[in-house]
C-alpha cells in the first residue's frame, strides 16, 4: 500500500513517515523545506521538494504516485502568529490541502488522515472533547476548521474514508529549535542553551497538556489503517495530564540546564488560556499509551538538543507587524518603520 505524507521533512511528518515505512508501506513524501529539514526525511522515502501551493506541480507528483492513503501534515502551524501572517497561514494550510486533496481524490485515494489541531475548539472550557462544536479563535484554527469540514463534505460526495487527528503540543527529537514563533519546549531549550532569558506570555499559570512524540506516534500510525471503525472519526491525541507553563519551565530547566531569567510579558492576542483535551477516545480507537510520559520525554529531547547544540534563530518578518505582537517577533525593519520593539536576540 502506498501512503503519501505531506510535510515529510517536518518534525511530526518525518516521524510518521519513518514509522509507516518501518512496517512495510511504500511512502512518498512532499515538503517545501520552509519549516522542516531534509535530514528529517527517512531513508527509503520517495521525496519531492515541492510547495503544495503550486497546484500544477502537486498534480504531477500525485498523478505519478497515486496514493492509497493520504496523511496530510504539511502546515504553517504558528497558531499565535497567525493573526500577523494570515496570507502565509491560509496558503500553507487550507489552500495547500485543497491542492493535494483534489488530485488524491481524482487518483482514487482510499483514505485521508487529516492532522488537524485542537485550535478548532477555540476558547471553550477545557478539557476539549471531540463532541464540542468547532469555535476557532484565531486564523490558524479557522484554517483547520475549514480543512476538517472540507474533508467531511468531499468524503461524503466522493466516498473515501477519513480519520481526523487533533494532536496537541507535541514535542521531541527532530523538532525545530530555531523557530521563535512556535513549539515552546524547543524554544525554551534553545534559549537555555544560548544563555538567554525565557519569555512567558501572561502569568505562566495557563495550562497545557504536552505530548511526547514517542507516546503519540503509535496512535498516529494506527490512524492510517483501513479499519471501518476509524472511518469518519475525529480523535484527540495527546498528553493526559495538563500542567502550567511555570511547571514546564521547572522541568525543562532541570533536564536542559540553568534558566538565566524568566520574563513575563503581556498575553498574546486571542491566545486561549487553558488548552488541553480529553484522551479517552484515543485510547479506545488508537490504543494511545503514555509509555514515556512528560518528564522522560523532555529528558530525551534535552539530550538530543544538547548533542545538536544551540541554534541560530530564524529571522522572518511578519506580514502585519503590530504593537500587539510580542516585541521579540518584530524585526529591525519594523522598528525603523515605527512599530515598537525589536527582535535582534530572539
Amino acid at each position: 500500500m502506498r501512503i503519501l505524507v505531506t510535510g515529510v521533512a517536518g518534525f511530526m511528518g518525518g516521524h510518521v513517515a519513518q514509522g509507516l515505512a518501518s512496517v512495510g508501506y511504500e511512502v512518498v513524501g512532499i515538503d517545501d523545506l520552509s519549516g522542516g529539514f531534509e535530514e528529517n526525511v527517512p531513508e527509503g522515502v520517495h521525496f519531492f521538494e515541492l510547495d503544495l501551493r503550486d497546484s500544477e506541480k502537486t498534480e504531477a507528483v500525485v498523478g505519478e504516485y497515486p496514493p492509497d492513503v493520504l496523511c496530510h501534515l504539511a502546515a504553517n502551524a504558528r497558531e499565535g502568529a497567525s493573526q500577523f501572517q494570515p496570507r502565509d497561514v491560509c496558503g500553507r494550510n487550507l489552500m495547500a490541502y485543497a491542492n493535494v486533496l483534489v488530485p488524491a481524490i481524482r487518483s482514487g485515494v482510499k483514505k485521508v488522515v487529516l492532522y488537524s489541531s485542537m485550535a478548532v475548539y477555540g476558547d471553550q472550557q477545557a478539557p476539549f472533547d471531540e463532541c464540542m462544536p468547532r469555535q476557532p479563535a484565531d486564523i490558524y484554527g479557522v484554517n483547520k476548521t475549514a480543512m476538517e469540514e472540507m474533508t467531511e463534505i468531499l468524503a461524503d460526495v466522493h466516498e473515501f474514508m477519513y480519520t481526523t487527528i487533533r494532536p496537541h503540543n507535541v514535542f521531541g527529537e527532530r523538532q525545530s529549535l530555531q523557530d521563535p514563533f512556535r513549539n515552546v519546549v524547543g524554544i525554551f531549550m534553545n534559549r537555555i542553551m544560548r544563555g538567554e532569558p525565557l519569555y512567558v506570555y501572561g502569568d505562566g499559570e495557563q495550562k497545557r497538556a504536552f505530548s511526547y512524540i514517542g507516546d503519540s506516534l503509535p496512535a498516529f500510525l494506527r490512524a492510517a489503517e483501513l479499519r471501518p471503525e476509524l472511518d469518519g472519526e475525529v480523535v484527540n491525541v495527546g498528553g493526559k495530564t495538563p500542567i502550567t507553563v511555570n511547571e514546564l519551565i521547572e522541568i525543562v530547566g532541570t533536564e536542559c540546564g540553568d534558566v538565566v531569567e524568566v520574563i513575563y510579558l503581556p498575553e498574546r492576542p486571542r491566545e486561549v488560556t487553558h488548552a488541553y483535551s480529553t484522551w479517552q477516545k484515543s485510547v479506545e480507537l488508537l490504543r494511545y499509551e503514555e509509555r514515556f510520559g512528560l518528564r522522560e520525554g523532555i529528558r530525551r529531547m534535552a539530550e538530543w538538543a544538547r548533542a545538536k547544540g544551540p541554534q541560530p534563530w530564524s529571522d522572518e518578518r511578519l506580514e502585519l507587524p503590530s504593537a500587539k505582537a510580542p516585541h521579540i517577533w518584530l524585526t529591525e525593519e519594523d522598528r525603523q518603520e515605527g512599530i515598537p520593539g525589536k527582535r535582534s536576540q530572539p
